[in-house]
């Protein structure tokens, strides 16, 4: 899966899906830390990837269509000393909607 990881996720959460094989673009990665919510967006659609964020500014679907773009999800997970545990819910939510 091609996915545009927000500035806000966790580096645990995206190492382990770079484990699993996903095409993971992360935003502080490339070097755009603090851009807009909307040029993140246009990002995402321009190389139709999925926005993976924990900011739920982007479940507003009237404002970020999921459709034009790879889709949208949005994650409540709060840093804790046990990662495993925070890549176990990404791991079932991903065998759940692949």
């Amino acid at each position: 899966m091609r996915m545009f990881a927000d500035e806000n996720l966790f580096e645990p959460i995206i190492d382990y899906l770079n484990s699993l094989g996903h095409d993971i673009l992360s935003i502080r990665g490339a070097g755009l830390s603090g851009i807009p919510d909307d040029e993140v967006y246009q990002l995402a659609c321009k190389d139709n990837r999925v926005i993976i964020t924990m900011d739920k500014d982007f479940s507003r679907m009237i404002r970020f269509p999921p459709e034009r773009c790879g889709g949208i999800i949005v994650v409540k997970i709060y840093k804790r000393t046990d990662s495993g545990r925070n890549t176990c819910h990404i791991r079932k939510f991903l065998q759940t909607y692949q």
